[in-house]
């Protein structure tokens, strides 16, 4: 009898020691991954640094009231070159991050400057280099 219940409790944690090695761990919540890139970005874009920033932005990049990545970081770079970004933050504080499948929405980030207080909605689309900004809206500068 000692033997057959020391065989089970053998053949037991054999597969509990199976079982808890064939699974994988989980890696990050696509909300948590996005909302570290979401304080990784604005940390860039507070700091003033363009190269950073825009590795948060995909290739195919629009905004209506700028243009495409290269247009914008042309932008960018224009305006740090002529001060208009000193004084510039960047506030995620308020913003809601929502997931609808490969997609999200980032909203409102707060765009503050001497121009004034306004607002701007990320659009994020999750594709093979991870969660990339596809588009973006500012409204109220």
């Amino acid at each position: 009898m000692k033997r057959v219940v020391c065989v089970i409790s053998c053949m037991v944690l054999m597969l509990a020691l199976a079982g808890g090695c064939a699974s994988t761990p989980k890696g990050p919540s696509d909300m948590e991954v996005l909302q570290g890139k979401i304080q990784e970005c604005a940390a860039a874009a507070n700091a003033k640094d363009i190269d950073k920033l825009m590795t948060y932005f995909a290739d195919d990049f629009y905004a209506s009231q700028i243009g495409d990545k290269v247009a914008f970081k042309d932008f960018l770079l224009n305006a740090k070159g002529m001060g208009y970004l000193d004084g510039v933050e960047i506030g995620v504080k308020d913003a809601k991050t929502t997931i609808s499948g490969n997609m999200a929405t980032v909203a409102p980030v707060s765009v503050k400057g001497n121009f004034g207080l306004g607002q701007a909605t990320f659009t994020a689309t999750k594709g093979k280099n991870g969660w990339m900004i596809t588009a973006m809206d500012i409204t109220g500068i």
